[in-house]
């Protein structure tokens, strides 16, 4: 038991492939297969191989270089699903019914966010993938987590307008700070 535990908590290219492949291929299956998935480990891996990945191409191609805007970049890719994961975690908790936890919401997150970032990095494409991103999400709470697909729908226009509302609600905070240090 401990070796099959040992090769699938292991994430090298080959797992990689393999993992962005099937969540492609078969998001329900996949999906179905780490719903009992122990700790967040494998997903946090596979969602910093991708946000490497898009961060390097982003770079390269698109900010000449810069490397303070990569790590911006870098930390957007990894905190936005981060983020997601804890409003629905929030959202699911509220209704009182679920008790989820927090890893298994996170690497839904994780697994479909990192997905996406393989192809949204081309010019276009990004518009076009954050759907497919809610999608998958809605596929990962459905079938890892049980929750209905009305109420998987839900949770994500929920965490959609809770985080527009934040952001929107930070802006002039940020701006206040930005000019302070200017």
């Amino acid at each position: 038991m401990e070796a099959i535990r040992e090769t699938n908590d292991k994430m090298g290219i080959r797992e990689y492939f393999e993992t962005l492949m099937d969540i492609m291929r078969t998001p329900v299956r996949y999906f179905e297969r780490v719903a009992d998935e122990p700790g967040s480990r494998r997903a946090l891996i596979f969602l910093m191989i991708s946000a490497l990945f898009y961060c390097s191409v982003s770079m390269a191609y698109f900010f000449e270089n810069s490397l303070s805007m990569g790590m911006v970049m870098m930390l957007n890719a990894i905190l936005m699903p981060a983020f997601g994961a804890v409003i629905t975690f929030i959202l699911m908790g509220m209704t009182g019914r679920d008790k989820t936890g927090f890893g298994r919401i996170f690497n839904i997150y994780a697994y479909a966010s990192g997905a996406v970032m393989v192809v949204s990095w081309i010019p276009g494409l990004a518009i076009i993938m954050e759907p497919v991103r809610a999608v998958l999400i809605c596929v990962g709470l459905h079938k890892a987590l049980g929750v209905s697909k009305t109420r998987a729908v839900l949770l994500i226009l929920l965490t959609a307008v809770v985080m527009l509302l934040f952001f929107w609600t930070a802006a002039p905070m940020v701006m206040e700070l930005k000019q302070l240090f200017q």
